[in-house]
């Protein structure tokens, strides 16, 4: 007797979906914005790095594929630029916090924008 095969999971609404992207955006801009101030060890440091670039990586080929309504040729490109500077970033800062307490700041900014930007996705969903 062979088991039936289940049903998939349901996807989650899309607003969840637009939620769940926007945070991280938010999370890291939070812990930038600590190491900034607080200063952080090298490793802790090393991953709020990596994790921006693959976090801006991630939704730079995702949103044009998944909301390709949403997302513009320019804000397509826009995105690709921003997942590129991401990477120097990451080289730029890789000795720490202090090095660069400005280059955070836009950092953070541009992080904090996205978060903005994909919840704004939610006004344009169809009621």
């Amino acid at each position: 007797m062979t088991d039936a095969p289940k049903p998939p999971v349901p996807l989650a609404s899309r607003e969840e979906l637009i939620d769940d992207m926007a945070l991280p955006f938010l999370d890291i801009a939070e812990k930038l914005e600590a190491c900034r101030l607080n200063g952080a060890d090298p490793e802790t440091w090393k991953a709020i790095l990596e994790t921006n670039l693959f976090l801006w990586r991630f939704i730079s080929n995702f949103l044009p594929k998944h909301f390709d309504s949403a997302v513009t040729a320019e804000t397509h490109e826009l995105l690709r630029r921003i997942s590129d500077f991401m990477v120097k970033v990451g080289v730029a800062l890789d000795e720490g916090p202090g090095k660069d307490p400005a280059l955070i700041r836009k950092v953070i900014h541009l992080n904090l924008n996205m978060c903005d930007q994909i919840l704004s996705m939610r006004a344009d969903l169809d009621p």
